[in-house]
Order: C-alpha cells, then structure tokens, then sequence
C-alpha cells in the first residue's frame, strides 16, 4: 500500500504544479496565441505549397473531418455539462484540434479550388471565402471563441468546410458528374450537421421536421441556381490555344495564334477560327463539357454538348468558328468551356485588329 504521507506530498505537488500553470497561463495566454497564431499561418502556407497536386491526401482530409465531427457530438451531447477537471481538459484539447483540423484542412482545400477557378468570374469568389475563412482559422483565440459561443458560426463553418472537402472528394471516388458529387456533398453536410445543431428529442418533433425539410429543398435549390459561382474541382483548364486550322485526327493545331495575341484581321480573312482546350482531371470522370465563342461579349457560336469520360492524363476538346467572306470583324475575340450545369472551366481571348490603311503620299 501507498504511503499516506507521500500520497498528500503528491497531491500537494500536483496542485502547486496546476497553480503555477494557472498562474503562467494568466500572463501569457496572450502572448501563447499570439506566437501560435503565428505559426498557424506559416504551417499553412506550408501547407498550401506541399498540397499542390497531392491528390493521394484527400481521404485523410475527410477521416479527420469525421473524427472532429464524432469527438464534437460527443463533448456537446454526452459529456456533462460541467465534468470533472479531465472532461475539461479533453474537451479544451479537443477543441483546440478541431481548430488545427480546420485550419489545415481549408488551406490543403485552397490550391485546388484555386486552380479549377477563373479569375475574375463568379466562381472566384467562393475561392476567396475559402482563403478568408482560412486565415481565420490561424487567429486561434478569436476563432476558438467564436466556436465556442456561437453555435450558427459553428454549424455554418462545420457545413461549408465539410462541403467543400465532399464535393471534390466524392465525384473521384464514386466516379459521378460532379453536379451529382455538389448534391451529394450537401445532403451529407447538411444531414451530418443536424445531431451538432438538435438534440434526438427535437428532431423527433413534427415541425422540427418540416423544417428541414424546407431547409433541405431550399439548399438543393441554391445549389441548382447558384451553381456558377462554385468553381468545377477537380477539373481545371490547362491550356486553351487558338488557330487557324486543325487535324480533326490528332487535334494538332495548324497556324496557332498565342492566346491574349493581336491579329491583324488579314489574317483571318476565309476558314475557321479554330480554339482547343486542354482540361486536367485527376481521375476517370464523367463530364459535360460546351465550348462557347463570343466577340465583344456576344455569344457567336456554341459548340454542341459533349458527354466525355475524363481521365487521369485530362482530355482536349475543339470547336470552331466559321469565316465569312469579309472575314472576322475586328474586336476581342473570347472562347470560354462550360459544364453542362453551367459551372466555368476557363477562357481565353485574341484580339482581332483592322489592317492599317495604306501609308499617305507625301506631298512635294
């Protein structure tokens, strides 16, 4: 058996021990979040250049989202109220991963988003939520509180982070339209949000019921009418070229004009004006794809809808513009690769110019 005596030295020494960590904490603390804060945006631009193509991270990113979500319906629904000093503690140091997760989590997110998006265009400013709500991650003592005392900020950040992970990850996974990924990704967000936000008891409750049900179609909706301001993961535009000609066997362009050139409108006098896009996908995918051309923001043409199978080495698709006899009218020719559900892959332009007239005589 114990010692009695050693066992009241040990307790007199775990509480001098708590109490100048009390104390430490009380004159640091701010200084401690400060530094941490600190770090927290260096490791995420860390982060953010390491997860550059790195595909292969994208299911762990989704185990640590269902592991916050299971220790957080676990602290908030089964854990007392109050609880011992350990319940505290684990509930303070769980809390402080689900930051961590988060924060890492939005800026592995970031690259990927960001290259699939077209900047400027709708769809870039979900990527510039993303990148804020990122760097509010890093300030750890305002976001923890904001965590911990608003539970709509809670819930909405929980939605869209877990969104956001689950319409890139399920399309690759399931090999689905991406559309279909975006609905999917909802539902289980929405759904998974639900135990965090209700008890078992309300859910149960008819008009509870109702209203999410209400909640639930006007989500679906949003996502049917909004769907060009969400940017095409994983797909994204590699390159777009412009030209004057094509090999329909090889898709080898003949009399390529750079894209963002300057062309003399001689240059297209009869023919076709010819675009080729190049799209990276980084898995077998079934998409939709529509290439439009406009001039001065008139849509001219559009091609007809492909349905392809995307695949881990991308694919290319073609269109083409007839020339009249007159040739192209000078003015900024755009080309622009839709999905079928109206989400913006990318674009790029060639400004046709008229020919300068002939040089004037000088007089004697």
């Amino acid at each position: 058996m114990l010692d009695p005596d050693w066992r009241q030295g040990f307790r007199r020494r775990r509480n001098r021990t708590a109490a100048i960590g009390r104390l430490l904490h009380r004159r640091y603390s701010r200084l401690f979040w400060t530094l941490h804060s600190t770090w927290a945006l260096i490791s995420g631009g860390i982060v953010l250049v390491l997860a550059h193509n790195r595909y292969g991270f994208l299911p762990w990113v989704v185990v640590f989202l269902t592991l916050t979500w299971a220790s957080t319906l676990f602290f908030s629904r089964f854990a007392a109220p109050g609880g011992s000093e350990r319940v505290r503690f684990a509930r303070g140091f769980v809390s402080y991963l689900t930051r961590v997760m988060y924060q890492e989590t939005l800026f592995f997110l970031l690259p990927f988003y960001f290259y699939s998006t077209t900047f400027p265009s709708w769809n870039s400013s979900y990527v510039v939520v993303l990148a804020a709500l990122a760097v509010l991650s890093c300030f750890d003592a305002f976001f923890g509180q904001l965590l911990r005392t608003n539970r709509w900020f809670a819930l909405a950040f929980f939605g869209f982070v877990t969104y956001s992970a689950l319409q890139f990850f399920l399309p690759l996974v399931l090999h689905v339209p991406i559309h279909n990924g975006a609905y999917l990704a909802a539902g289980v967000s929405f759904f998974a949000s639900l135990p965090l936000a209700y008890s078992a008891a309300d859910l149960r409750q008819p008009r509870r019921k109702v209203a999410i049900f209400v909640a639930l179609v006007g989500i679906i909706a949003v996502l049917k009418v909004g769907r060009a301001l969400i940017p095409p993961v994983p797909l994204r535009l590699a390159s777009l070229s412009f030209a004057t000609g094509i090999d329909r066997a090889t898709l080898r362009l003949e009399n390529e004009i750079p894209e963002d050139d300057v062309v003399p409108a001689s240059r297209l006098r009869e023919g076709h004006l010819i675009v080729r896009a190049t799209i990276f996908s980084p898995g077998r995918l079934p998409v939709r794809i529509q290439v439009r051309l406009a001039r001065d923001g008139v849509v001219l043409h559009s091609s007809r809808m492909l349905d392809l199978v995307a695949h881990s080495s991308g694919f290319r698709v073609w269109d083409s513009l007839r020339i009249g006899p007159r040739g192209l009218a000078p003015g900024r020719y755009r080309a622009e690769v839709w999905t079928g559900e109206g989400q913006l892959v990318g674009r790029g332009e060639i400004r046709v110019v008229a020919d300068p007239g002939p040089a004037a005589t000088p007089r004697r």
